[in-house]
């Protein structure tokens, strides 16, 4: 609750700072990819920006929102060639600094997306946005795993392509 009230207030008076470069108050950028991983090669993606990669939609139910939601955006494997990113494992951070290792092996050509619509709008991040990488659960069982579940990161802010 007391973070919740830090929160609301920190924004309220425009003084947010979460991540770096990626979550400040006023900046357009949603998104920063880390293409190789050691800071050389730093791509931001605003809103605008992930809306001109090619769009993918589908509905699904998820185990943390209630009924099938339309979720949309650019697909992860089209913003990471968007980016130039090099292959290796995914360290996915959210804006509370979460994070979480994504193999690239999960990466095909059409999932998971990084949604940035619900239902055809934009979300906050209130509501786990703005961006979201999503499966369709709904589609397959093979996305309804607890591994996979672990690699929707909700909030995301920062991709870095490890090499290793």
């Amino acid at each position: 609750m007391f973070r919740r009230d830090l929160l609301r207030y920190a924004a309220s008076a425009g003084v947010v700072s979460f991540v770096g470069p990626v979550a400040r108050a006023g900046s357009d950028v949603l998104l920063s990819v880390d293409s190789r991983g050691d800071g050389s090669s730093l791509k931001q993606f605003s809103d605008a920006d992930l809306m001109a990669v090619p769009q993918v939609e589908f509905m699904t139910s998820t185990i943390w929102t209630a009924g099938v939601s339309t979720f949309s955006g650019p697909t992860l494997s089209s913003v990471l060639e968007a980016a130039g990113a090099v292959d290796g494992m995914l360290m996915m951070t959210a804006v509370n600094d979460y994070k979480v290792e994504v193999p690239r092996a999960i990466v095909e050509p059409n999932v998971p997306i990084i949604a940035n619509r619900i239902d055809g709008q934009p979300f906050s991040i209130r509501d786990k946005g703005p961006l979201w990488l999503m499966f369709p659960f709904d589609s397959d069982s093979r996305y309804q795993s607890e591994e996979v579940y672990s690699f929707s990161i909700w909030q995301l802010t920062q991709i870095k392509v490890q090499q290793g």
